[in-house]
């Protein structure tokens, strides 16, 4: 089995343009919105349900965690209140100070639970204490996202990434070896390997259908 395709999206894209791409999960960005407000998100889960894709909520509210805006921890936990019954997982990131009750929200409404930790300056020295700190959150899934300033930190998230490929993980570079850590990391364990229709969400994704063909 090949890794899970995940689309990042916003409220900009259309249904018709998404219906036959042929991906496995739908992240919904509600961060990246053009329009805010909880009962404008509700209708775009409720607009994506009709698509038959599950769906993955993601709410980003600090620069640490890859939000082009700072949000208050109140707004985002009113957010996730609102559009956890919406979705099918939840992604929350591993520093958040909302994880635990997150998680606990999520698990009362039998809703999957993805925890990520971003480092978008470097490729962290301890990648297996972090991992290990994520599941120790009964998270269904990690994702472990950090920038690669060198060959060798490439070769040491593919390493981390094949030993602890049975585990429900996805990883992923940015920077100059994000790219190729999309095709590369999924061959040795990844899970799930994250793409976008018209603008990427973060340094070295490649577009849809690009990472499609090259995966097939």
């Amino acid at each position: 089995m090949g890794p899970k395709v995940v689309l990042v999206i916003t409220d900009r894209e259309t249904n018709a343009q998404l219906k036959k791409l042929g991906v496995g999960f739908l992240e919904l960005r509600v961060d990246l919105f053009k329009k805010s407000g909880v009962e404008h998100a509700r209708r775009q889960f409720q607009a994506r349900r009709k698509l038959g894709i599950p769906l993955i909520l993601t709410v980003r509210s600090q620069k640490k965690e890859g939000a082009v805006k700072v949000m208050p921890e109140s707004k985002k936990w009113e957010l996730l209140q609102a559009l956890i019954p919406l979705a099918d997982w939840v992604d929350i990131e591993l520093s958040s100070p909302l994880r635990a009750k997150t998680i606990t929200m999520a698990r009362s409404r039998r809703k999957k639970v993805i925890v990520s930790a971003h480092d978008f300056n470097r490729t962290p020295a301890h990648l297996n204490q972090v991992l290990k700190k994520a599941l120790s959150s009964r998270a269904d899934m990690v994702k472990i996202a950090a920038k690669a300033n060198s060959p060798q930190d490439f070769t040491r998230m593919a390493e981390f990434t094949h030993h602890n490929r049975h585990h429900a993980l996805a990883t992923m570079c940015m920077g100059q070896w994000g790219a190729l850590s999309r095709l590369l990391l999924p061959a040795v364990g990844s899970r799930w390997v994250y793409t976008f229709l018209d603008k990427p969400t973060a340094s070295g994704q490649i577009d849809v259908k690009t990472l499609l063909k090259a995966l097939s």
